[in-house]
């Protein structure tokens, strides 16, 4: 199935996908071989795991706008006459 693969990608490997599957990878490979089923709650699972990398990865985004957003400062009643 290609969203599974897809999430895998996403997710950065097949094992991490695997692992949010509860799975082992040769079984992973089965059901994106289509020679298994994937389920409903194989779906939910790889999208609760892409939430939280997803999660992770804004929250990170953040961390490092903060370090390059420009802190306002007053200016000194030098500045402001100048």
């Amino acid at each position: 199935m290609v969203g599974l693969m897809q999430a895998g990608v996403l997710l950065g490997s097949a094992k991490a996908l695997a692992d949010a599957l509860g799975i082992q990878p040769r079984s992973l490979r089965k059901k994106t071989d289509s020679e298994r089923g994937v389920s409903c709650e194989d779906l939910i699972a790889a999208a609760d795991a892409l939430d939280a990398r997803a999660a992770l990865m804004i929250e990170h985004a953040a961390k490092l706008r903060a370090e390059v957003t420009p802190q306002t400062s007053k200016a000194s009643p030098n500045e402001a006459t100048a």
